[in-house]
């Protein structure tokens, strides 16, 4: 039997074969979430080393050249983020409607041959763009809490087309609403197999649906947050649109503001989801804290003086 997937054919009829109409529900592909792991923590890191630190210390002693390559790095991992977070759709959704596919689509040798260049052909193309096309230069400002275009270098200048709204359009419009969309259809797909009950245990139904959800809460949130993108389109500006936009928030007094905090709720939620969906991963940090709780007890027992038996 195959280790990528779990064929039911022969188990559920009594043959020796699986045919077409028969049910088999492959696991998820550990490359796919192990890769969309390491992307978003790249993220977070960076976040976590230059724009919150800037944010909150308000510092304006440091290079322009700084915000400029945080803003090159954000626009190389943003889109490799989306793209996995797509990917990772398109896993759940070709698992239960093609999964005789699954196997010679979502192949390790696949995975390790186009994954990672894939993955670098597109944060290479997307930067690409920004220094091609003229008066596209953009970077992180402290002080308005979000990366903003820099104005054009000559006066009077038209910007002859918007890189950034063009990556918020197609990343945040089209594929982050279309993993949602995959996503809802393969629950709609996984709740008619439950109904079938074709499935061979209960934990596979379990391990797909854990899946799947954890996929919707990731590409939901990151929908929210490429769409206020889209409304403050990297500019120094709040248009009526954007205060329209904090006013159903109605969190701070700036739109930057609630951009800034959104993003890194999004960050944080990206985190979170893999110890709320996978019971695997809350047993291992809950042992590893039992074990280091353990030997913080053995030590301090063992730094104790021994009673000394009086005669």
């Amino acid at each position: 039997m195959d280790q990528p997937s779990t064929l039911y054919g022969h188990e559920l009829l009594g043959r020796n074969y699986v045919i077409p109409l028969d049910v088999s529900v492959p696991c998820s592909s550990s490359s796919a979430f192990s890769t969309s792991t390491v992307v978003d923590l790249c993220s977070s890191t960076q976040h976590m080393t230059y724009s919150a630190y800037v944010t909150l210390s308000q510092r304006s002693d440091y290079s322009p050249l700084l915000g400029i390559v945080d803003g090159n790095l954000t626009y190389a991992l943003a889109p490799m983020s989306c793209a996995m977070h797509i990917l990772l759709a398109v896993n759940r959704f070709t698992s239960v409607y093609a999964p005789f596919r699954y196997k010679t689509i979502f192949s390790r040798k696949n995975f390790v041959t186009f994954l990672p260049a894939g993955l670098a052909g597109i944060a290479i193309s997307i930067l690409l763009l920004f220094y091609i096309i003229p008066c596209n230069t953009f970077g992180y400002s402290a002080s308005y809490y979000s990366y903003i275009m820099l104005d054009c270098p000559e006066a009077g200048q038209q910007r002859p087309f918007h890189v950034a709204r063009f990556i918020h359009v197609s990343c945040g419009v089209l594929f982050c609403f279309g993993a949602i969309v995959l996503d809802i259809a393969t629950i709609r797909k996984l709740y008619i197999i439950k109904k079938r009950k074709t499935f061979s245990s209960k934990a596979d139904f379990n391990i797909q649906f854990r899946f799947t959800m954890q996929s919707v809460a990731q590409n939901i949130p990151m929908f929210i947050e490429i769409v206020l993108l889209l409304l403050t389109d990297d500019s120094i500006e709040s248009s009526v649109y954007i205060r329209i936009a904090y006013f159903l928030l109605g969190i701070f007094e700036y739109s930057t503001d609630t951009h800034f905090l959104l993003t890194r709720f999004t960050d944080f939620l990206n985190s979170t989801t893999i110890f709320i969906f996978n019971p695997e991963v809350r047993k291992y940090i809950a042992g590893h804290f039992n074990r280091v709780g353990q030997s913080h007890i053995t030590a301090s027992n063992s730094d104790r003086p021994q009673a000394r038996n009086v005669h």
